[in-house]
């Protein structure tokens, strides 16, 4: 279920529309609930998605997942609390104001996503650290998630933990040739190699430092 069918809504709903899942949007807007309708193979109900009844009509309790991507904070809020009472098991809600990021943390759903703080912090980190291929906040802004490919060759054969990672960070995950490497201290690192870093905000820069071209 998909509680807004904006352009957030409306993308999510394509994607997964084309994955095979079925699809149910709840629009209070008349006029894009009816071109909702005409263009896409999914339920459409108009509706105040923050009306249990609407929500019941809908199908909240058959719902597997539901994601709130309205574009005000307070409807997500009351959304996500109904769906709570409502026992759905995956609530995913969109956070338009990053300030009210501890709100939806507070109700303890799925995950709360904010695109500001994301696209913000995108672009921030593509600017400063050039080397990365894309990078996202996590945790309030507390932590960075790195996606880089090894182009240090004095890099190439060691292990993670010989190469000198500041107390705070970890590579996650190696992609090589195909093929998803869990990372451990004892794996060992290749030219080439894209790594996925889970890192604290503060030390993000060290770690680049580290892949950074001898």
């Amino acid at each position: 279920m998909i509680i807004g069918g904006g352009s957030t809504g409306r993308a999510l709903a394509t994607h997964l529309i084309g994955e095979g899942h079925e699809i149910v949007i709840v629009e209070e807007d008349e006029e894009r609930a009816k071109s909702l309708a005409e263009a896409m193979d999914a339920l459409i109900i108009h509706g105040d998605g923050s009306d249990p009844e609407i929500l019941k009509d809908a199908g909240v309790d058959r719902t597997e997942a539901a994601a709130v991507v309205t574009p005000d904070d307070n409807t997500n809020l009351t959304v996500c609390q109904i769906l709570k009472k409502f026992n759905v098991p995956r609530i995913v809600a969109r956070v338009n104001d990053p300030g009210k990021k501890d709100l939806y943390i507070g109700l303890q759903i799925t995950a709360a996503i904010s695109p500001t703080a994301a696209v913000v912090s995108y672009f921030k980190n593509a600017l400063t650290q050039g080397s990365s291929k894309s990078m996202m906040s996590i945790a309030n802004g507390l932590g960075e998630v790195v996606e880089l490919r090894v182009s240090n060759e004095a890099l190439d054969g060691k292990r993670i933990k010989d190469i000198g990672l500041p107390q705070g960070s970890i590579i996650a995950v190696i992609f090589r040739h195909g093929e998803v490497i869990i990372g451990t201290g004892n794996t060992v690192i290749k030219h080439n190699d894209v790594l996925t870093i889970i890192s604290k905000t503060d030390v993000v820069k060290d770690v680049m430092d580290i892949f950074k071209p001898a």
